[in-house]
């Protein structure tokens, strides 16, 4: 836990230069191991090949020695692998399994009884190979030989001196670059904060930060400069329209305006530029779960667990926003809509997505109303969910959709059977990021019922809602209606 605070509070550039470096550390390493292995495996199979060919050509050679009983020209031919350093014992037997010629090491205890099936392949330090000697297809004899591997391991050992010594060189090269490309993220982040820091100590919202190409840091810096000027020009107004006070509120009024777009543009810009990291969050995380899982005790598992569903959150609270600033911004484009079969498209999607569990939906026909389509399928969508959520732990959902006119208003009432809440807190029902239930009860970012909120006073119209716990909940959207 203490690891995680002290990476909080690293400064941005160690954090890059240490994932630089440690991505490549990793990847070097990998690479090496597994060089070192496909080196081992291959002189092994090599090593075999060439103790085959030896032991074919002996035989081939022992034959005719073997069917007369020749122990002399035996010993002869035995003796012609003094010269193969890699042999380490070679015994030939007869069909009945006596010895008849031998080749011994210095230190050897002499041949095994090959008709107890001594061991073969590579067994300890040494690669054992029993061959049969034959003759016109009949079996004369058998030829037992035994290679120590000093030279495989010679040559496995120089392999990964060799590797080490190439993987240091590159990573040598690697922390140079390192260091040369992280100041290309690094410098314009740190420019922008002391800029903002500058600002934020001295007042003086003539500052700005410098700008370095056309990507997203770029964007921001571009964003950023953008608002510390209009915040100046907002200053500079304010001070020169202290003569009236009518004026004043005038001006201040409109440069409120501004500041909100100006913050709206900088909020969307800022959750574009998180939706990146987010997704290197979430993708080393599946990484190293999916990779290293049996690296991490199940408290490692746990934490990384919790990360990811950390970022999932994130990344949900990100898109709230940027509907919630989309609905606030875009045009409207008022149209006359059926609203029951909106209604009926948006409950089947939800059938489609739900766990299975007895529902009964039902809508009032032919609901019409004026406004535009993409908001209110937004508005309404976010109030079936809510129903269709908080009812889940029900035996069977109940969610029943009405419509009564009054004047020029269509009152339509969402009515659910689920947990309700407290009245006390309805106020903040509709507030940005206050929710009435815990995270664990029911998920959610606390945006959906502000973003209903803010669609419903673009149409002129109002929301309001009305529960008791454990009773279900009500709510109730009043829109104009034009004539």
């Amino acid at each position: 836990m203490m690891g995680r605070w002290r990476w909080r509070y690293w400064p941005l550039k160690t954090k890059l230069l240490f994932l630089t470096l440690f991505t490549s550390t990793l990847g070097i390493v990998l690479v090496c191991t597994s060089l070192v292995f496909v080196e081992n495996q291959n002189y092994r199979q090599q090593l075999e090949s060439e103790l085959h060919v030896i032991a074919g050509i002996l035989a081939e050679q022992s034959a005719a020695a073997l069917l007369f009983k020749d122990n002399e020209q035996l010993t002869n031919i035995i003796s012609s692998l003094r010269k193969i350093e890699t042999i380490k014992q070679a015994c030939v037997f007869d069909t009945s399994g006596m010895l008849m010629s031998a080749l011994y090491s210095a230190g050897d205890t002499g041949c095994p009884d090959i008709s107890e099936q001594p061991p073969v392949g590579f067994v300890g330090d040494y690669y054992r190979l029993s061959l049969p000697v034959t003759l016109d297809d009949d079996t004369v004899g058998h030829i037992y030989l035994i290679s120590h591997l000093e030279a495989l391991k010679a040559h496995i050992q120089t392999f990964i001196f060799v590797a080490l010594g190439i993987g240091v060189l590159i990573q040598l090269i690697l922390v140079f670059v390192a260091f040369k490309l992280q100041r290309v993220v690094s410098q314009p982040i740190l420019e922008l904060s002391g800029a903002a820091e500058r600002i934020a100590l001295e007042h003086d919202y003539s500052i700005r930060a410098p700008v370095y190409g056309n990507d997203e840091l770029g964007r921001l810096g571009t964003t950023f400069n953008d608002m510390i000027g209009t915040i100046e020009q907002q200053n500079r107004r304010i001070l020169e329209s202290r003569d009236g006070l009518e004026r004043t509120v005038e001006d201040r009024t409109s440069q409120l305006s501004l500041a909100n777009k100006e913050l709206e543009a900088f909020s969307y810009s800022v959750s574009h530029d998180l939706r990146q990291p987010l997704r290197a969050i979430e993708g080393f995380g599946r990484a190293l779960e999916e990779d290293c899982a049996n690296l991490l005790n199940e408290s490692g598992k746990d934490h990384l667990r919790r990360i990811r569903a950390a970022s999932v959150r994130m990344g949900g609270l990100i898109d709230g926003l940027l509907v919630l600033s989309r609905v606030s911004r875009q045009p409207m484009e008022s149209q006359r809509l059926n609203l029951s079969e909106m209604l009926q498209d948006i409950a089947e999607e939800l059938s489609d997505l739900s766990k299975p569990l007895p529902t009964e939906v039902c809508i009032q026909p032919d609901m019409w109303v004026v406004g535009d389509g993409r908001m209110l399928r937004i508005a309404f969508q976010n109030l079936l969910e809510n129903a269709w959520k908080y009812s889940a732990k029900e035996q069977a959902r109940v969610i029943e959709v009405s419509a009564t006119s009054e004047a020029n208003y269509i009152m339509i009432a969402i009515q659910d059977n689920g947990v309700g809440f407290d009245m006390r807190y309805v106020d903040k029902l509709f507030v940005a990021f206050n929710r009435l239930h815990t995270p664990s009860e029911f998920g959610g970012t606390g945006i959906g019922l502000a973003t209903v909120n803010r669609v419903i006073l673009r149409h002129h119209g109002n929301i309001s809602a009305r529960s008791e716990v454990g009773k279900g909940a009500k709510f109730c959207v009043r829109l104009p209606v034009p004539a």
